[in-house]
């Protein structure tokens, strides 16, 4: 018998850890297997990684092959470049003697300085002459495709918060480049995701914009409450515990089905349990769930324009009409233009979903912290 939580918060998850998305995984992988490209839109924290990652576990083989790149902390076009190779390469080919001899081969304008750590295949170096890169982008770009077709393989490459592709100075130009690029591929399929819905949003369904159209967007939702809740029962009989069937309901409510908050608050609850779970040790998990990110809360509400902070406050009342004259005078927003730039950079910072009927908090415990910390005068 377990005596580690069987709850895991605050990091990818894949295997028992993973919670269904059958559905979702089967019309990806239909994409895959039929070549077609996917775009996956979501809040942070609902499971995008952890999805993509289990469906790599299970399809990846001898003939199919994952690239799995983040490129959150990316922030120029040799980065991205640079790391897109990489990882390329580290997913194609196995052997390091190899890697060395059909690495050049790869590249027929540039030369990649390739090195090795002390540690296995995997931790590989690997750096162009940019001065020289810069003239054989398309070379770049195109080696999915160049290792597909020499290999026999079929490559998915897979970008997680593509969104901040937006970073990188001269960023439409790059996005027109990997677009007239990725489209010819016939032996590599492309899974984007993304967590800023009004970013990826624009850069798929904007008719201005290069990737208008590119693929299949997923806009993935909540796992089904039955879902959540066979796991929750599971995870504390298989450790000896017990979670009264009652009280499954009242902690989907609480965390309003969000993905991390039901595996931090079921976590806290395990922890607080020693044999027989109860409403009070629910509230009291509540309460280290609020107290334990109460910083990060802090921190995005410094960040924020008083005006913004009245916005949210607004929308905390329950308030839609938030260019009306008495709204706007009640909660000080400042003019109509100073309402619709401050709904843009909320909905940037995922903090408020305006497009939800009526606007949504993207956080749960985010919206109770602020309503005990922020005055609705």
């Amino acid at each position: 018998m377990s005596t580690s939580s069987p709850f895991k918060f605050g990091r990818v998850v894949t295997g028992e850890d993973f919670i269904n998305r059958e559905p979702e995984k089967r019309r990806i992988r239909n994409n895959i297997l039929s070549l077609n490209n996917t775009i996956i839109i979501s809040p942070r924290r609902w499971g995008k990684s952890s999805l993509v990652r289990q469906l790599a576990a299970e399809m990846e083989s001898e003939k199919i092959r994952f690239i799995l790149l983040d490129i959150y902390n990316i922030r120029t076009e040799e980065e991205f470049l640079t790391t897109y190779s990489r990882e390329v390469l580290k997913a194609a080919v196995t052997k390091k003697e190899e890697l060395l001899n059909s690495a050049k081969g790869f590249f027929k304008k540039i030369i990649p300085i390739i090195s090795f750590r002390l540690a296995p295949i995997h931790d590989i170096s690997l750096k162009f002459n940019w001065e020289e890169a810069k003239d054989a982008i398309d070379e770049i770009i195109n080696l999915p495709e160049k290792v597909a077709m020499e290999k026999g393989l079929r490559l998915v490459v897979c970008i997680d918060e593509f969104q901040n592709i937006a970073r990188i100075k001269d960023y439409e130009k790059l996005e027109e480049t990997l677009r007239s690029c990725w489209q010819h591929h016939k032996n590599v399929s492309y899974c984007l995701y993304g967590s800023k819905k009004h970013m990826m949003a624009d850069i798929f369904t904007n008719k201005s914009r290069p990737f208008y159209r590119f693929g299949d967007i997923i806009m993935l939702d909540k796992v089904p409450e039955e879902h959540w809740s066979a796991f929750i029962l599971n995870g504390f009989e298989k450790t000896g515990k017990t979670f009264p069937v009652q009280l499954v309901g009242e902690l989907i409510e609480m965390t309003d089905n969000h993905p991390e908050y039901i595996q931090q608050l079921a976590h806290f609850i395990w922890s607080l349990t020693e044999k027989v779970a109860d409403e009070m040790i629910l509230q009291e998990a509540s309460e280290l769930v609020l107290n334990s990110n109460s910083i990060f809360y802090q921190e995005v509400c410094d960040n924020l324009s008083l005006t913004q902070l009245n916005l949210i406050k607004a929308v905390k009342q329950g308030e839609t009409q938030f260019t009306s004259t008495e709204v706007m005078r009640r909660y000080n927003l400042g003019t109509p233009r100073n309402v619709s730039k401050n709904k843009e950079i909320l909905e940037s910072k995922d903090i408020i979903d305006f497009s939800s009927d009526p606007p949504s908090f993207s956080d749960p415990f985010f919206r109770r912290w602020f309503g005990m910390t922020f005055s609705m005068e």
